[in-house]
C-alpha cells in the first residue's frame, strides 16, 4: 500500500511539474482491451523507435495487463487503459526498466508521457 501511495504521489508531482517530454505524447488516448494496438517507444539514448504490435491488456514476456496505467493488474483503485501507458508498459518489458519511473535510463520519457493518463484517463473514462 505505501509503495502504491508513493507511486501515484511520484506520477502526480510529474504531471504537475509540466514536464519536457521527449518522443511523443499522445495526450490521453483510451484503448479498448482485446483490440490490437502498436506501441512505440525510443530505445535509451540513441533514439532508436521501436514499434510491437499488442493485444491490451495481455500478458507480455512476464509482463501483465499491458496498456493499464499504474502498477500492476488490480488493487482497489480505478485505472485507465490509454496508449501512452500502453508504450510505457511495452518498454519496460523490452528494456528491462529498473524502477519504471521518471528516472530510468531507457523508459524514463515514455513514464513522464503516460502521467498525464494515470489520473485523466480515469476521469475521462478509459476503462479498457
Amino acid at each position: 500500500m505505501k509503495k502504491l501511495i508513493i507511486s501515484m504521489l511520484s506520477v502526480i508531482a510529474v504531471a504537475a511539474a509540466g514536464s519536457v517530454y521527449a518522443g511523443s505524447n499522445e495526450g490521453v488516448r483510451c484503448i479498448k482491451k482485446g483490440s490490437t494496438v502498436q506501441a512505440v517507444y525510443d530505445k535509451g539514448s540513441n533514439g532508436r523507435t521501436v514499434r510491437r504490435n499488442i493485444r491490451v491488456g495481455s500478458s507480455y514476456k512476464g509482463g501483465q495487463c499491458m496498456g493499464r496505467c499504474g502498477a500492476a493488474c488490480g488493487g482497489w483503485l480505478p485505472s485507465a487503459w490509454t496508449k501512452d501507458c500502453l508504450d510505457h508498459d511495452i518498454c519496460i518489458v523490452d528494456q528491462n526498466g529498473q524502477n519504471g519511473g521518471a528516472g530510468d535510463t531507457n523508459c524514463g520519457d515514455e513514464f513522464r508521457q503516460a502521467a498525464d493518463d494515470y489520473i485523466t484517463g480515469v476521469i475521462r473514462g478509459c476503462r479498457g
